[in-house]
């Protein structure tokens, strides 16, 4: 075998030397880009049960417990008998779009691995007091009552509710979850949504 030959096989082998590292480079960067990614999906599903455990806490306390008393606010309870201004262009309302804007006097609920909720109930009306067609957001009546001959044992109208949970989790990862209630079903949990960026 000439010199010449042993260089080119010298040429090929390196060149396919080369070659097999970058296929191993990019083999390692595929399984960490995995991993990263069931690592992310993993923690959002773990705020998103965070965030929902929030939220049946406030329907209990909205309806099963009556603990909270619609027409005034009760910040032990993170409840307000009106609409937050300034909520932005998901609905998240001002107080909880940033950790800096939650007030002090709001409880945070921890929810264990690292996640903290904080979240609010606002009544979907104009200002607190009483629950009325001209102040707030109400149930429809029936078609029946809405013509002006409600049927025997109309139930009342009620107003709706809207929750809306922040977690925060560990590596600084903020997932918001939405939900509209109302006492006027046996399921008071008329939508549920989590919020994207």
């Amino acid at each position: 075998m000439s010199d010449t030959q042993r260089g080119i096989i010298l040429l090929v082998a390196m060149v396919a030397a080369v070659a097999l590292a970058f296929v191993g480079m990019s083999l390692v960067r595929a399984v960490a880009t995995g991993v990263a990614i069931g690592s992310n999906l993993d923690a959002r599903q773990r705020a998103v049960l965070a965030a929902s455990a929030a939220l049946e806490r406030d329907v209990a306390a909205l309806f099963a417990d009556a603990a909270i008393a619609p027409a005034s606010d009760d910040l032990s309870r993170n409840y307000f008998a009106s609409r937050h201004a300034g909520e932005d262009a998901r609905g998240v309302p001002s107080v909880l779009r940033s950790i800096a804007d939650y007030p002090t006097a709001l409880p945070i609920l921890d929810a264990g691995d690292g996640h903290l909720a904080r979240h609010v109930v606002e009544r979907l009306c104009l200002a607190p007091g009483d629950a009325s067609v001209a102040n707030c957001m109400l149930s429809p009546p029936s078609v029946a009552a809405a013509s002006g001959t409600p049927p025997p044992g109309e139930p009342a109208r009620t107003p709706y509710y809207r929750i809306t949970v922040r977690v925060d989790g560990p590596a600084a990862a903020a997932t918001f979850v939405q939900s509209i209630v109302s006492d006027m079903h046996a399921n008071p949990r008329l939508s549920w949504r989590v919020l994207d960026e």
